[in-house]
């Protein structure tokens, strides 16, 4: 009453002073006019929608009145709750401030924090803005009730189920529910709780479920969640208010929702929600194509006597060919009722249904009413469409970095730089092997086979490049073994340039520090002499390094290309090593502004060996400022493991980026120490000299080759790709470019931004500038001729590698965002493409691809010369 008869009062008293104000305006006693003008308020954040506890919460505060501000109040809720004034005591019309608000290493701040400004003028006048921010911190203790959700239902003497999740870095030591009004339900569980407590170790996320029976006939209550973190800090939920519906007589069909993905693989899950005061009996879903139903799942959910019920379901499309395939999908219900009211999906309000495929014919189903089941008048249906491959999630998060597909176990093995393992992916059962490889090295990154010959043959032994070290890891991968084998120690290569000056007679030697620490990695191998096996000292890993800002300028951030024999030995005799300088040119080419190079090769304790590997006597003259490539450079090797391609990718500093073709079928000059020093200075005195081996790789495509290439596209490279025998090799940039083994372009296609994965069917042998098939005097198939790119959009293009064009496309799921490989199985029956999504990694059987273009000469036949 007291509350009622303050409030008529205040009315009574605001219209009293409405009236006099009215008509004091009228009048305008003293010329006075009263400021009616709001303020003006603007909130900005300062570092995105998602910041990192670690730098702060920032953002900005903007506001103005045409006379003059009392006061800025900001309001934050959600992740963090407290209240920031400011008050103003003199005339101030115009307030700008950026606002960090710094957290201390163990706060418990986090998640979705909304942030209210509102701006106060002397007058009264005010105005607010509203933003939200998601604040990052792995110790914000973060609750989410998952039961009930927004709009439940519920009626007296059924059940609801609850379900509350917490998550914080350092442990949960309580989680619970909290009702109000609290004798609105009551807990038929034995003792009855609310709540769990949890003693160490503290578990760093925990689920609470459980039921409670609603006592009321109507009205309303609230449900939230809460938990504390092992600090005692206490973290809360939203709010969720149930409906508590009459069900006297219950003629009305179940409210049933469903969410589905406007995607799915046949495997993926349809969520399906049905609520009813009388409870729910039944709940499922229907799928049908072009009209004709293909499927009906439900299951008795009656038992447990709840009014608000959820279920996940498998939509089990595996005989569903071919694909992609536009289906039709419902969710269905039925009640506890005497009458048994049934329903399929008529409602979307309470979990959205998924975006229909904007270029798909929109196919609809009418929904006859059963004479027996009573069913809702108007049913909602999704359109959505049954995409190629199966997707597992990776076992523990992380990132791939790299991936290589072992034939032999038929297995796709993936490095995870995060974790520090290597994931594997096995065919058969369509899963990863949880344990993993977890001794891959410090940060393994590049991944490629062990070659046994030059037939595309390879053993079960993987090699890892540690970009968290110095080193190769060499890992056993048999089934029962899964273990490192040995790990080979790289060397350092001292990057030196030879100067002699005169006046007095000597010679300068200019040491560069370059990053050793390896990051893509390639193999190949030279053969035993007649045979095509791998010559056992003569297997190579081809690898870039991951540049470091503290390199010596200009190799700060910039990598370099190196070759290393693989041997478990530390006999510095069987050791070999080599640094790829053939990429930046020789003195055949011009010396004006290049100096001269001197490499030498340097292994510590317990190899101490140092050595000049390229002399100043060699006259090798570079351009230092481009010597040093992207930090992200590529190496990938062919399937016969006889040539590599090198892609310039990252952030690079020259004006084009680079590709550097190689191939162990030219030869190495190694090993070969000269005789004596020779001379340096001008008249060949010998008052200065230099001594020492000259290595040389004629396998290295030659630097003018690169050059042509790259004047000729000129653009950044996310990805390459080469074929089984090196003749064809891809660069992904703005386009697509097609090139032969010396690097020489053949042709483009487009390739889209967003996406850069590629690859190549694992038989194709062609070169490039060669059609291959048999109407074309080759013996390939032409079926075999054609590469895969990704797209942005989930989609997989499929060309041509002689006309470049495309000749299909395979939908998938979601869009490959990492490595793309094409494989086969060891009796090279089936092929295999995987791809690193979101949401884990996608298998897809590829059927045969018939490439429709020509099988013979657009042109005719040649025409007889005369």
């Amino acid at each position: 009453m007291r509350l009622v008869r303050r409030g008529t009062a205040l009315w009574s008293i605001g219209a009293l002073a409405l009236a006099v104000y009215a008509c004091e305006t009228s009048r305008r006693i003293g010329g006075v006019v009263p400021d009616t003008q709001s303020p003006v308020i603007t909130l900005t954040n300062a570092a995105g929608d998602t910041q990192d506890i670690a730098g702060g919460l920032r953002f900005n505060v903007q506001a103005v009145d045409n006379l003059g501000l009392k006061d800025i109040s900001l309001t934050f809720s959600g992740g963090l709750i407290g209240v920031l004034d400011t008050v103003f005591h003199s005339q101030v019309k115009t307030y700008t401030v950026g606002h960090t608000l710094t957290f201390p290493s163990n706060s418990g701040a986090g998640g979705q924090i909304m942030i209210v400004g509102r701006a106060t003028d002397g007058a009264g006048n005010f105005s607010s803005d509203t933003i939200f921010i998601f604040l990052s911190n792995v110790q914000a203790l973060r609750v989410r009730l998952v039961l009930p959700s927004p709009g439940a239902l519920a009626s007296t003497g059924k059940g609801i189920p609850i379900d509350v999740i917490a998550v914080q870095n350092g442990g949960i030591a309580k989680i619970g529910f909290l009702v109000s009004p609290a004798a609105s339900v009551t807990n038929p569980t034995r003792p009855p709780n609310d709540s769990m407590m949890f003693s160490s170790p503290l578990a760093d996320s925990v689920e609470y479920q459980d039921t409670v029976v609603v006592v009321p006939s109507s009205g309303t209550f609230n449900v939230i969640g809460f938990a504390e973190d092992s600090a005692g800090r206490r973290g809360f939920s939203a709010v969720v208010t149930v409906q508590i519906q009459s069900v006297a007589t219950d003629n009305t069909p179940p409210i049933v929702a469903h969410r589905v993905a406007p995607r799915v693989e046949v495997d993926d899950t349809i969520h399906v929600r049905a609520q009813d005061p009388s409870a729910i009996s039944w709940i499922g879903f229907e799928v049908d194509t072009n009209g004709v139903r293909m499927k009906f799942d439900t299951v008795y959910v009656g038992a447990g006597n709840l009014s608000d019920v959820t279920r996940h379901f498998s939509l089990g499309l595996q005989g569903l060919q071919p694909l992609p395939r536009f289906i039709a999908v419902k969710g269905y219900a039925c009640d506890l009722a005497i009458a048994r009211n049934c329903s399929f999906t008529n409602s979307t309000t309470l979990i959205p249904s998924a975006p229909l495929i904007p270029s798909a014919p929109l196919r609809t189903k009418a929904i006859a009413p059963s004479p027996q089941l009573q069913m809702a008048p108007q049913s909602l249906i999704d359109t959505i469409v049954v995409v190629a491959g199966i997707t597992r999630p990776l076992p523990f998060g992380g990132r791939i970095a790299d991936a290589i597909f072992n034939g032999n176990d038929s297995s796709l093995y993936l490095t995870n730089p995060t974790l520090g393992r290597v994931e594997i992916f096995q065919v058969a059962n369509t899963s990863f092997v949880a344990a993993g490889i977890p001794t891959a090295g410090p940060v393994p990154w590049g991944i490629a086979l062990w070659p046994r010959d030059t037939l595309g043959n390879y053993g079960d032994t993987i090699v890892v490049a540690n970009a968290g070290g110095l080193e190769l890891s060499i890992i056993d991968v048999r089934a029962g073994v899964r273990r490192l084998a040995w790990r080979q120690d790289l060397p350092d290569y001292l990057i030196e340039t030879y100067k002699v000056l005169t006046a007095p007679l000597r010679e300068v030697i200019t040491l560069y520090d370059v990053s050793d620490r390896p990051q893509y990695v390639g193999t190949v191998c030279r053969v035993t002499t007649g045979t095509s096996n791998c010559a056992a000292d003569s297997i190579y890993a081809i690898y870039s390094t991951t540049p470091t800002r503290s390199s010596t300028s200009p190799f700060n951030g910039k990598a370099t290309m190196r070759m290393e024999k693989l041997v478990n030995t530390n006999d510095t005799t069987f050791l070999f090593g080599h640094f790829f300088w053939e990429l930046a040119g020789d003195s055949t080419l011009s010396s004006i502004g290049r100096d001269t190079l001197r490499i030498e090769i340097r292994r510590g304790r317990p190899y101490n060996q140092q050595k000049v590997i390229l002399t100043a006597c060699a006259g090798v003259t570079i351009d230092l400022t481009t010597f040093g490539l992207g930090d992200s450079t590529y190496v990938r090797n062919s399937g016969n493991f006889t040539h590599a391609i090198i892609g310039e990718g990252g952030n690079i500093k020259t004006d084009f980026a680079r590709v550097i073709g190689y191939t162990t079928k030219a030869r190495l000059i190694a090993n070969n120490p000269m005789p004596a020093s020779c001379a340096t200075d001008p008249n060949f005195f010998g008052f200065t000299s230099d001594s020492g081996e000259n290595h040389v790789d004629k396998g290295v495509t030659p630097e003018i080759d690169v050059s042509d290439f790259i004047s000729n596209t000129g653009v950044s490279i996310h990805s390459v790709a080469t074929n089984f025998n090196g003749g064809t090799n891809l660069v992904r940039a703005d386009s697509i470019y097609f090139l032969d083994e010396g690097m020489k372009l053949k042709g483009t296609t487009p390739a889209p931004l967003g996406a850069f994965g590629m690859d190549m069917n694992y038989n194709h042998a062609f070169l490039a500038g060669s059609a291959g098939t048999p109407t074309f005097g080759g013996t390939g198939n032409p079926n075999d001729r054609i590469a895969f790119s990704a797209r942005s959009d989930g989609n997989i293009d499929v060309w041509d590698t002689f006309f470049f064009n495309q000749i299909g496309t395979i939908v998938v799921r979601d869009p490959i965002i990492g490595p793309l490989r094409v494989a086969r199985n060891r009796t090279n029956t089936r092929q295999w493409l995987f791809g690193v999504t979101p949401n884990g990694v996608v298998m897809i059987e590829l059927p045969v691809i018939p490439n429709p273009n020509p099988s013979k000469p657009m042109w005719g036949p040649p025409l007889p010369i005369k």
